[in-house]
C-alpha cells in the first residue's frame, strides 16, 4: 500500500477505513498512550495486557488488573461510541471555519445536547480558546470602557474609550471581546461564529442586530 503524502487529503472514506469500529478506535488510543507494553499500576511495571471483549478495558496478564485507555480523556465514561467521537473530531479538524453542534447532530445522529458537549470538549483540546460555543438563550450587548473624557462624546462612539462586545449564555459561560468598533460588519460576524444557529438571542434595539433573525 502506497503511503499518503502529508499534503494529500484524508477523506471520509479514508477515515471509515482506518476507524471502522470502536475496538479499532480503542486500540489506536491505547497505542498512542503506550506504544509497547502498558504500565500496570498494580504490578508497578510495564506488562502485557489483553483486551476484554465488549468492554473498553484491557487486563494485565500477570495480575488481572484492569486498565482503560479512555481514563482521563474526554471519552471516559461516555456512552457515546468512540467511532462517533472520532468522526466528530475528524469533522472539526477538517473544517477551518468551524462546525456547529447542529451539524454534528445531523451527521452523527446523536442528540443536540450530546453534540454540544462533544463539540465543547473537543474545542478545548484542539486549542480553539478564542472561539466559544454558545447555544440556547443568549444575551448580546456592547459597551465602551475607559476613563471619562471631559467634553467628549458620550455613549456609542465615545472618544478615547475601548469598545467591547459581550456574549453570555443564561446560567452559562460568558465571553467578552475587545473590538475596533461596534458596527454591524464587526459585531455580527462574532455572533455568527460563536452562537449556534437556532439559539434565541436577547439584546437591545440597536439596529445592527436587526439581521440576527435572518442569520438563523
Amino acid at each position: 500500500m502506497t503511503k499518503k503524502s502529508p499534503m494529500q487529503k484524508f477523506t471520509v472514506k479514508d477515515f471509515q477505513k482506518r476507524f471502522p469500529d470502536d475496538d479499532t478506535c480503542l486500540e489506536w488510543l491505547r497505542r498512542k498512550l503506550y506504544p509497547e507494553k502498558i504500565f500496570c499500576t498494580f504490578c508497578r511495571k510495564p506488562t502485557k495486557h489483553y483486551k476484554i471483549r465488549g468492554r473498553k478495558v484491557y487486563t494485565c496478564e500477570e495480575c488481572s488488573h484492569h486498565f482503560s485507555p479512555t481514563a482521563g480523556t474526554i471519552f471516559h465514561k461516555s456512552p457515546t461510541p468512540l467511532t462517533t467521537w472520532f468522526y466528530t473530531i475528524y469533522l472539526m479538524a477538517q473544517t477551518r471555519s468551524g462546525i456547529s453542534a447542529k451539524q454534528i447532530q445531523r451527521e452523527t445522529g446523536v442528540t443536540y445536547k450530546t453534540a454540544w458537549r462533544m463539540c465543547n470538549e473537543i474545542r478545548k483540546r484542539l486549542g480553539e480558546r478564542g472561539i466559544a460555543s454558545f447555544a440556547g438563550k443568549i444575551e448580546v450587548d456592547e459597551s465602551y470602557f475607559g476613563g471619562r473624557n471631559r467634553g467628549g462624546k458620550r455613549g456609542r462612539g465615545s472618544e478615547n474609550k475601548t469598545p467591547v462586545v459581550g456574549i453570555i449564555q443564561r446560567q452559562g459561560q460568558l465571553m467578552t471581546i475587545v473590538v475596533s468598533d461596534i458596527k454591524r460588519k464587526t459585531v455580527l460576524p462574532i455572533v455568527d461564529k460563536t452562537v449556534e444557529k437556532g439559539s434565541r438571542i436577547y439584546t437591545d434595539e440597536y439596529s445592527i442586530y436587526n439581521k440576527l433573525t435572518h442569520m438563523g
